[in-house]
């Protein structure tokens, strides 16, 4: 089973620059990551979450994880309920609320502005972070236009959603 850390934070880095089309929350990539939600894809709507449940159900099957009937990749398409979603899970998941600066590479951080994103590194010595986000921009926003490589402060990350490999179940 290869590094499931490694490949969220490969997975993830690999789509920054992907766009939507016309600020529609739409386009081709965005609407297959969409597709990895409960939601339909094809209507616009935000996809931050989207874009890491995408990013999660590419990671477990290139990484070889199996679903078991108490481990479910997550299908939400909202930012906060991937809390509950951890919540639901069997040990595979560990989710901390608050997080304490604990964060690193390959975890999934929700933001307390209801928004969230993939770490691709543990907070620096002056609590920056830097993360894989969907639908933001170049600012920073939630309602944003793309996939880009952003640095914010721990303080603005509301929890942590970490994988426990040793728990995951091998194809």
């Amino acid at each position: 089973m290869k590094d499931l850390a490694k490949e969220i934070v490969r997975i993830a880095k690999a789509e920054v620059g992907v766009r939507e089309v016309n600020n529609t929350n739409c386009g081709i990539l965005v609407n297959e990551y969409k597709a990895a939600t409960w939601l339909n894809p094809n209507k616009g709507w935000p996809w931050c979450a989207a874009f890491a449940c995408w990013v999660i159900r590419e990671a477990l099957a290139s990484s070889g994880v199996k679903q078991t009937k108490k481990f479910k990749r997550p299908r939400t398409a909202a930012a906060w309920d991937f809390e509950n979603w951890s919540l639901a899970q069997d040990e595979t998941t560990w989710l901390r609320k608050p997080h304490d600066r604990d964060i690193m590479a390959g975890d999934i951080v929700v933001f307390n502005f209801s928004h969230i994103g993939i770490a691709v590194s543990s907070p620096d010595t002056r609590g920056n972070v830097i993360i894989v986000e969907g639908n933001t921009d170049e600012a920073g926003s939630r309602e944003g236009g793309g996939v880009y490589l952003k640095t914010r402060h721990a303080s603005k990350i509301r929890s942590r959603i970490r994988f426990r490999q040793e728990k995951l179940v091998a194809v």
